[in-house]
């Protein structure tokens, strides 16, 4: 058995596990970061970095690091049948940060592992799962697999869950998970950019249904839409470009796409953020629908929360289980002001047979102080107060 004083054992090394993982180093924990993986992921999904993020990894002292790699998007646009409906603009934004930063999830990963693997050279253990999990009133004690089959026990002072949807950690804990998936299925893929909107984002609102585009480095463009209602399988380059094409009039080469993938828009939410001494964040505790580009986000902002929590606790010896339920109770309300703006964006974006009052809608959000408000919304600010 391994014993590692005030440690906690991170349980997923994805990029909510790796930002937990440097949080809790940040305030003096021992993070041990037990990663299923045995390689580094190469498809991308999350892309945008919203400013409270970015503040975080200011605090971290990684911004610039994330920076340098990124696009800074400080501005969208919103196009109807007529052309554009109105604009987005970051300038109004407080804080160093007036923009989104737009960075694949590879990328992000690999800046946040070498961060960690400079700071704590030791703490990511590759190749092993998580297989069974006991509590005490002091301390967790987890077996982990290794893909030989041998077994090793850790022993720490607390535990957090970032395994993602379908991680172990929930049921050895025997919380449950409850949600479903929205109306409508999408689809994404990277293509070279042939637009003149350089590194603006665009969100087109078509009668069929919403087509997002976002500017990510090496030239590319990230294309996100809504798919026919008798689209099936798995989406196609082909299929992404015909629908950009047919909807919003760009034509993008499908040959040169990389990372196209489908997906469901779903809701997910364990029973418990926290039970005992393990903590549950990203996607093992919550899902939020990804259009609007906040899951990756609440799951850091709620890896700080957590990390924060546990280096007060132990450093004064307050019952932790205590503090974690109050970490739970706050970052509940984050998730479910969080959801609710992802529904919003969900809800602009639906097929319509009458776009023209849906365009007037939006257009009145993005002008004068209710842009300036939308502008805060869109970019996660205000979360934490519930709304």
């Amino acid at each position: 058995m391994s014993q590692y004083d005030n440690s906690i054992a991170v349980i997923g090394g994805g990029p909510v596990g790796l930002v937990f993982a440097l949080c809790a180093h940040a305030r003096g924990l021992r993070p041990l970061v037990i990663e299923r993986r045995t390689s580094a992921r190469s498809e991308s999904r999350a892309i945008g970095i919203h400013p409270p993020s970015l503040e975080l990894l200011d605090r971290l002292g990684l911004a610039d690091r994330f920076l340098a790699r990124g696009i800074l998007v400080r501005r969208g646009l919103a196009f109807g049948t007529r052309g554009v409906v109105g604009a987005i603009n970051f300038q109004w934004l407080s804080g160093r940060h007036k923009y989104v930063l737009a960075l694949p999830q590879q990328d992000t990963e690999t800046l946040l592992r070498e961060a960690l693997m400079e700071r704590v050279p030791d703490a990511l253990l590759r190749g092993r799962t998580l297989t069974g999990l006991t509590q005490t009133a002091a301390d967790v004690e987890l077996e982990i697999t290794d893909v030989h089959g041998s077994i090793r026990h850790v022993r720490a002072s607390a535990a957090v869950a970032c395994d993602g949807k379908y991680g172990p950690t929930r049921a050895l804990c025997g919380l449950s998970y409850t949600g479903g998936a929205y109306e409508g299925a999408y689809a994404m893929g990277d293509f070279p950019d042939t637009t003149a909107l350089g590194e603006q984002g665009a969100v087109y609102l078509t009668p069929a249904g919403l087509v997002e585009s976002f500017p990510l480095p090496e030239g590319y463009r990230r294309w996100v839409v809504r798919r026919d209602d008798d689209a099936c399988g798995l989406p196609t380059a082909d299929e992404v470009a015909n629908v950009v094409r047919a909807r919003t009039g760009h034509v993008v080469s499908p040959p040169d796409a990389r990372a196209v993938s489908g997906f469901r828009a779903e809701h997910w939410l364990a029973s418990d953020l926290s039970a005992g001494r393990v903590a549950f964040v990203g996607d093992a505790a919550h899902v939020i629908s990804p259009i609007g580009g906040q899951g990756m986000n609440v799951g850091w902002l709620g890896a700080e929360d957590v990390a924060k929590t546990m280096a007060s606790s132990l450093r004064r010896g307050t019952n932790l289980e205590t503090a974690l339920t109050r970490s739970s109770a706050r970052r509940r309300r984050v998730v479910g002001a969080a959801r609710r703006r992802a529904e919003l964006n969900m809800w602009i974006g639906r097929p319509t047979a009458r776009p023209e009052r849906r365009e007037r809608v939006v257009g009145l959000l993005l002008r004068g102080l209710a842009g300036r408000i939308f502008a805060r919304s869109v970019t996660m600010r205000g979360l934490q107060f519930g709304v």
